[in-house]
């Protein structure tokens, strides 16, 4: 798979920029978002509707609600793939990308005040810092955890759904094993093969690919109780993956179901001829040993 295609080969701040996007060109975004400002333009919050008529309420609102939106649209998202990228719990990283977020907010309010009021002076005055400061940061915090706790049940929920030919017939494990659990979770937990990279294994999914920090050796191990094999020095395949067995030009080579093309190394061919046969008749076919 091509890094183009493959999300799991994207860094965190592209997969960050990716789904900023297709938020902000969606029409419940904004609607949403819309809603908020007027609701909060009509009843008028932190002293708004006393200060502010209702135009000037929904510049202050639409400037503030707008600008912090995005940037917290930006920080949830980004504190979701870099819980996932550096296998860090999503909490720590949503509160501290909630803190990061404090003072741009703080920055907006001031800015959507400087607009209403017109730089008149005092405009700056109109808020006590620390207090501003103390009230944005237990709703920066609070909504970065709601949100990545949202998006980490989605994706739970994602990765526990089965897919691909090893869902058919064949019960789930009910608890993942420690290289299933260390991918990202919207790659799932339907391995379909493993390969060595020096200390780091590729690992492949239907919906992708992730480098994890683990021996090949260990892989296997832990991914014993899967219906797969070691079919080559380098590789590890999911049985229920083979969609075609060929001759190649050193040997049998195993198509797999994510386009894999992997090789059969000499002393792997027996047991792998023997493990072939006790699987339906979908990975014996096409073969041409």
């Amino acid at each position: 798979m091509s890094d183009l295609k493959n999300p799991a080969n994207r860094t965190p701040m592209q997969l960050t920029l990716r789904q900023l996007r297709e938020n902000l060109s969606s029409p419940f975004f904004w609607m949403v978002l819309g809603a908020v400002i007027l609701l909060a333009s009509m009843a008028g919050p932190y002293f708004t509707l006393e200060r502010f008529s209702f135009p000037e309420r929904v510049v202050y609102w639409g400037t503030t609600l707008t600008l912090s939106a995005i940037l917290m649209t930006f920080l949830s998202v980004h504190a979701h793939r870099l819980a996932v990228s550096h296998a860090m719990h999503w909490s720590l990283v949503a509160t501290l990308a909630g803190v990061a977020g404090v003072l741009p907010i703080v920055a907006t309010v001031y800015l959507a005040e400087a607009l209403v009021t017109g730089f008149a002076p005092g405009w700056f005055m109109s808020y006590r810092p620390a207090t501003l400061i103390a009230h944005v940061a237990l709703s920066a915090v609070a909504v970065t955890l709601i949100v990545n706790a949202m998006i980490e049940f989605r994706e739970r929920e994602r990765a526990n759904l089965p897919s691909g030919p090893a869902a058919e017939g064949k019960p789930r494990a009910t608890t993942p094993t420690l290289l299933q659990s260390r991918l990202p979770h919207h790659l799932g937990h339907d391995i379909v093969s493993v390969k060595a990279q020096d200390h780091y294994v590729e690992v492949t999914t239907p919906k992708g690919s992730a480098t994890v920090l683990m021996r090949l050796g260990d892989a296997i191990a832990d991914l014993e109780p899967l219906n797969g094999l070691q079919v080559h020095r380098s590789w590890w395949i999911n049985l229920s993956h083979v969609v075609e067995t060929k001759r190649g030009p050193s040997g049998p080579e195993l198509m797999l179901a994510s386009d894999q093309t992997v090789p059969v190394g000499r002393s792997f061919r027996k047991a792998f001829r023997e493990a072939a046969q006790r699987q339906p008749a979908r990975t014996r076919a096409g073969s041409s040993e």
